[in-house]
């Protein structure tokens, strides 16, 4: 089922992704609660290539697309699987761009080398970690905050801004659970998880 799930959420996402090879990709939006995930689906199309992934929502700065995303947004942190829900990396608190409000570095950054196959990168917001099951309906803690306030008490926003870059990357999309995007092209959140439930149960009915 685990697999399933996941190959219908890949499936469904590159409908609507860029199938054309690409640098750079980002994302920007607004979590709805403290709980919030950020799912983003990509193909790697050559073996041992460099990947990267940076968030900008805690301390701002001029993102790939060069939109200048503002200080003041939730501490991230960013994790990168593989499409059996194996972690491969994740990191929280690596940038060194200090957030003008509140003087911490809490935004995050992944550089991995990946072969040839489809990824999952996911951005939650800082203590909000994979624990078990599918990476969409499986669990995952709490973030054991309310109202995107920080481990130092800085009342921080929902924003995110999230960035992927490499040189061999294709089909790169993504999705929200509970999340407001406002800048990517495609289906919402609901209608894509009302696709992939409706390819499960294709997957079932043609399977009896």
């Amino acid at each position: 089922m685990k697999k399933a799930i996941l190959g219908a959420l890949v499936f469904v996402m590159s409908l609507t992704a860029n199938a054309t090879l690409i640098t750079t990709e980002s994302f920007t939006g607004n979590f709805d609660n403290d709980e919030s995930r950020f799912y983003i689906s990509f193909d790697v199309t050559a073996d041992n290539s460099l990947v990267e992934f940076t968030s900008w929502g805690y301390a701002g700065g001029v993102n790939a697309a060069g939109t200048t995303i503002l200080d003041g947004g939730f501490d991230s942190q960013l994790f990168v699987f593989d499409t059996a829900s194996v972690l491969l990396a994740s990191d929280d608190d690596a940038s060194n761009i200090e957030s003008i409000s509140s003087g911490n570095s809490w935004d995050a950054f992944i550089s991995i080398t990946l072969d040839i196959g489809s990824y999952f990168a996911v951005l939650t917001q800082y203590n909000s970690d994979y624990l078990s099951g599918d990476l969409v309906t499986g669990t995952w803690s709490d973030s054991n905050t309310s109202g995107f306030v920080d481990a130092s008490g800085n009342v921080r926003t929902s924003a995110y801004a999230f960035d992927i870059s490499g040189a061999n990357l294709a089909n790169v999309g993504g999705i929200g659970h509970n999340t407001t995007p406002t800048d990517i092209p495609e289906p919402s959140s609901i209608a894509l998880f009302g696709l992939v439930l409706a390819g499960l149960a294709s997957r079932k009915k043609f399977a009896k």
